[in-house]
C-alpha cells in the first residue's frame, strides 16, 4: 500500500462509523485534511511520503472510532458522567436484594440464591433501560434535567437533642434485647407471658448473645459523647459507621444461625423481623458510608501576604 491508500483506508474506517447523511461530506473533508498534513510532514522531513509515514501520522491522529466521535457524538446508553451513579445504584440494589434473600419457611439457601441472582440481573436490566431513557431524553432536550441549587448541609454539627435521642433508641433496643419477655409482658399488661419470649440456652451462650450487648453499650456511649461535644469528628464518624455495621451484622447473624427463642412459633415469626431490622440498619450504615466518602472539605484559601508599603527616604 502507498501513502494514499493508507489514508483512504483510515478515512473509510472513520466514515463507516458515522450516520449515512454525514459520511460522504466527512470523508471528503477528512481526506483533504490528512493529505495536507501528510504533505507538510513530508516537506518537514525532506523525503517523499510513504506508507510508513502515513501510518505513523494516522496513529498519532487517533483510532478511527475516536476520530469519528469528533464529527458525530453517538448515542450512549450510560454516559461517562453517569458511571458513578450507575455503580452506586447497582451496589445499593444488589445489597437490598441480598438482604431480602434470607431463606423463609420451606426455602433452601440454593433456592433463595437463585431467586436473588435472577432479581439482581433484572435490577441491572432496569438500570440500563432507565439510564438509556434518561440519556435519550437529554439528547433531544439538553435542558430536560436542569441543575437546581440547594443548600449545603454542614454535617459536622451534631444536634444534642438528636444525639440523646439516638442514645435512648439504642438503649431501648438493648433493654428489649436483654429482657424481651419482661418488656413485652409489661407493654401488653400481662396478656403476653414473659416465658413466651424466653431465649434458648444456645443463644444465651458466650458465643452469641453477649457480643451485641457490648456493641450496643459502645453505640450508646458514642452518641452521648457526640451530644456532649456538639459536633462530629472524623474519629467519631468512623466509629459510628463501624458500630452501625456491627449491630446490623450481629442481628443478621442471629437471624441466620440457629434458633433464638425456645418457642418454635415465636422463632418462626420473629426471625424475619430480626432479619428486616438487620437489613434496615445495614442500609443506614451504607448511607452513612456513602456520605462520608462523598464528604467535601474545601481547602482554606491562603491568607494574602501583605507587602509593606515603600517608605520614602529622608528629605534632603
Amino acid at each position: 500500500m502507498d501513502a494514499s491508500e493508507v489514508i483512504d483506508s483510515y478515512v473509510h474506517d472513520v466514515a463507516r462509523r458515522l450516520p449515512p447523511g454525514k459520511r460522504n461530506d466527512v470523508a471528503l473533508e477528512l481526506r483533504a485534511l490528512l493529505a495536507d498534513e501528510l504533505g507538510a510532514r513530508a516537506d518537514a522531513e525532506g523525503r517523499p511520503a510513504d506508507a510508513d509515514m502515513a501510518v505513523a501520522m494516522l496513529r498519532g491522529f487517533g483510532r478511527p472510532a475516536e476520530a469519528a466521535v469528533r464529527y458525530y457524538r453517538p448515542f450512549t446508553i450510560i454516559e461517562p458522567s453517569d458511571t458513578w451513579g450507575f455503580l452506586v445504584a447497582t451496589i445499593a440494589g444488589g445489597s437490598v436484594i441480598s438482604l431480602l434473600a434470607s431463606p423463609g419457611p420451606g426455602d433452601t439457601y440454593n433456592e433463595r440464591a437463585q431467586q436473588a441472582t435472577v432479581a439482581f440481573l433484572g435490577w441491572l436490566g432496569v438500570l440500563v433501560i432507565a439510564f438509556a431513557v434518561k440519556n435519550l431524553i437529554l439528547r433531544r432536550r439538553p435542558d430536560a434535567f436542569a441543575w437546581v441549587p440547594r443548600p449545603v448541609r454542614v454535617r459536622d454539627r451534631a444536634s444534642r437533642v438528636g444525639g440523646v435521642g439516638l442514645a435512648l433508641l439504642w438503649a431501648a433496643l438493648l433493654v428489649l434485647y436483654l429482657a424481651p419477655g419482661r418488656v413485652v409482658g409489661a407493654l401488653s399488661s400481662g396478656r403476653i407471658a414473659a416465658r413466651t419470649l424466653a431465649y434458648t440456652d444456645s443463644f444465651t451462650g458466650p458465643l452469641r448473645m453477649p457480643w451485641l450487648v457490648g456493641v450496643l453499650v459502645l453505640a450508646i456511649g458514642l452518641h452521648l459523647l457526640v451530644a456532649a461535644q456538639g459536633r462530629w469528628r472524623p474519629a467519631t464518624r468512623w466509629a459510628r459507621i463501624a458500630l452501625t455495621a456491627l449491630i446490623g451484622s450481629q442481628l443478621g447473624w442471629h437471624a441466620r444461625y440457629g434458633s433464638i427463642f425456645s418457642d418454635p412459633d415465636v422463632d418462626r415469626h420473629l426471625i424475619p423481623v430480626i432479619a428486616a431490622m438487620s437489613g434496615l440498619i445495614l442500609a443506614v450504615c451504607g448511607i452513612e458510608l456513602y456520605r462520608e466518602y462523598n464528604r467535601i472539605r474545601p481547602a482554606q484559601a491562603p491568607a494574602p501576604v501583605s507587602t509593606p508599603a515603600p517608605t520614602n527616604g529622608p528629605a534632603m
